[in-house]
């Protein structure tokens, strides 16, 4: 009996500990809930006018840190570049900031990403240095988190810096390298067109370069661009004719066009698309040639790409169907311009 009423206290105690624990934990969330919505407020008023920046800070301050960077990741990443910097003035002093600023010293790398994304959220002087010296110090992880903060704050110095460094990033995927260089907006692309110029040594980085140029339809890169088509690896000549469908580089369609008879079905399919996108009138007979391409993905690139050049490529597709003794190519034709119909009717 008295082993018995000790499990049961024992018991009692463990189920009251762990009320207490969960009980706790949402009073706390309750409590850092309230805290953002204060916040947030204050933030709006002074966005609008309505309060000081001295009132922000102090404001700002009195909330704990898991709450300050929620309410600034949610509102600051909407703000356009004027407000953003507004309100990164009215914080510049922010006790949150320099504990993140003193994070990027820490011996965890994981801390260190978390602090540089952080200190993405509001531009200051001390935050740029901060960030200056963790990308040329860090690993490789920190390294990426740090110029991707910059590129935020608009730093072509570090971009350039990522440029003459690729061993710093040699081992990030492709995408993100591709997304670190969108970051920095139109102002970093003349850098990368200019490296891309010179020559970069990474494979990976020079990649990233080519997809960044072209979803950014940057049309002064297309002569570097251009010479990769012909004469880069698998990888370098599919990306370099998807960057340039990308830019609308109708000037390229005969390098394009060229690119249609590649030993890669990769390059012929991209070449494809690409000239539907730049609508090259000139490449309706060689994209009607392609139709009958042992690829799947090459024939379907040219057929939509023909759709994409009115009513002389739909009248292309209307001849292979009526004319070609090849059955893939008739059915792929008759599936673009199906599609289309239903596109219209729809």
């Amino acid at each position: 009996m008295p082993l018995t009423l000790a499990a049961a206290v024992v018991l009692t105690v463990v189920a009251l500990a762990s009320f207490a624990v969960r009980l706790h934990g949402r009073r706390q969330r309750r409590r850092s809930r309230r805290e953002q919505r204060v916040l947030t407020r204050a933030f709006r008023r002074f966005l609008d006018g309505g309060e000081t920046a001295a009132a922000l800070a102090r404001a700002a301050d009195r909330v704990d840190e898991g709450s300050y960077w929620t309410v600034l990741e949610t509102l600051s990443l909407k703000l356009n570049r004027a407000r953003w910097l507004r309100l990164s003035r009215a914080l510049v002093n922010s006790r949150h900031a320099a504990t993140e600023r003193r994070a990027l010293s820490d011996d965890s790398p994981w801390r260190q990403v978390l602090a540089c994304r952080r200190l993405a959220l509001l531009r200051s002087r001390a935050s740029w240095r901060a960030l200056r010296r963790a990308m040329t110090r860090g690993g490789e992880m920190v390294t990426l988190a740090a110029a991707t903060a910059l590129a935020r704050y608009h730093d072509r110095g570090a971009l350039r810096w990522i440029l003459s460094h690729q061993e710093a990033v040699a081992h990030r995927h492709r995408n993100a390298l591709a997304a670190l260089m969108r970051t920095f907006g139109t102002r970093g692309l003349p850098v990368l067109a200019r490296a891309l110029e010179r020559g970069i040594s990474n494979t990976r980085v020079e990649l990233a370069v080519v997809d960044a140029l072209g979803v950014a339809g940057y049309r002064d890169a297309c002569p570097p661009i251009e010479r990769r088509l012909a004469h880069g690896d698998l990888d370098m000549r599919a990306a370099a004719a998807r960057s340039l469908g990308l830019m609308g580089a109708v000037e390229c369609g005969t390098s394009l066009m060229a690119a249609l008879r590649d030993d890669a079905w990769q390059v012929r399919a991209q070449a494809a698309r690409a000239l539907g996108r730049v609508r090259a009138l000139v490449a309706a007979e060689a994209l009607a040639g392609r139709l009958t391409d042992r690829s799947w993905w090459v024939r379907h690139h040219a057929a939509y790409a023909l759709m994409e050049l009115g009513e002389m490529g739909q009248a292309t597709l209307r001849h292979v169907i009526a004319t070609s003794d090849d059955p893939y190519a008739r059915d792929m034709a008759r599936e673009a311009l199906d599609r289309e119909l239903k596109r219209l009717a729809a």
